[in-house]
């Protein structure tokens, strides 16, 4: 269970909002594990919130598949296995590449600027926290023109990041976030959708590789997420 402090941040213009937020980030940051209760009464305590915009968060992130609602005020967070890595991932290649071309043909020197921020946020350590990966791979698609196209990439991209950070415990210890992205960003930045498309295709395929060899009991080799 995290700490009301980590539930902290800026208000964004929604109660509902500002607490889908802050739980979306603990999940993704893993201080809430796979099968863990979130209790209304106690988050609502926690957070100092009514109940009311939990449940109403605990429902936008039941649908994006990070929370599975159960009765009587409580929801758990979503479990994940190698069967739900390969749908997730199968829907990710077919979805997020034609996003990413989309939102690199309609970028603008704001687009890059973000993109940029946010690939250097991955810097910041060897591995870069599930939060800070998950921001990176939502600022790329969010120039994209087709608000339902966004809305079901990022949906999926957010699913798949509780993935990564359950599945993916460890990396190879000579594997780093920010490089193993920084074509993605060069690609997205000069403007070249197309190739860029491509290098996500590859990058997404090779997470999934990843899954499966852990799976199997082995060490991966493969580019990480």
């Amino acid at each position: 269970m995290t700490n009301a402090s980590a539930l902290g941040g800026e208000q964004p213009p929604t109660l509902t909002e500002w607490a889908d937020q802050r739980l979306r980030q603990a999940i993704l940051r893993g201080e809430f594990g796979p099968g863990d209760a979130l209790v209304i009464s106690t988050l609502a305590e926690q957070m100092g919130l009514s109940a009311t915009p939990l449940r109403e968060a605990l429902r936008n992130l039941a649908a994006d598949g990070l929370v599975v609602l159960q009765s009587h005020g409580k929801a758990r967070v979503a479990r994940v296995d190698v069967h739900e890595a390969n749908e997730i991932y199968e829907l990710r290649l077919m979805l997020e590449p034609v996003a990413l071309e989309r939102a690199v043909r309609n970028a603008d020197d704001a687009y890059r600027g973000r993109v940029e921020a946010a690939w250097q946020a991955l810097r910041s350590h060897r591995v870069a926290s599930p939060s800070d990966h998950a921001a990176f791979h939502r600022t790329l698609l969010s120039t994209c023109n087709s608000a339902w196209l966004l809305r079901m990439a990022t949906m999926l991209a957010d699913r798949a990041g509780l993935m990564i950070n359950v599945g993916l415990p460890s990396r190879p210890h000579d594997y780093e976030t920010a490089a193993a992205h920084r074509t993605l960003k060069d690609l997205a930045v000069a403007g070249d959708g197309v190739a860029a498309s491509e290098e996500l295709r590859r990058h997404l395929s090779g997470t999934l590789a990843a899954f499966h060899l852990v799976a199997g009991g082995s060490v991966s080799k493969n580019k990480a997420p």
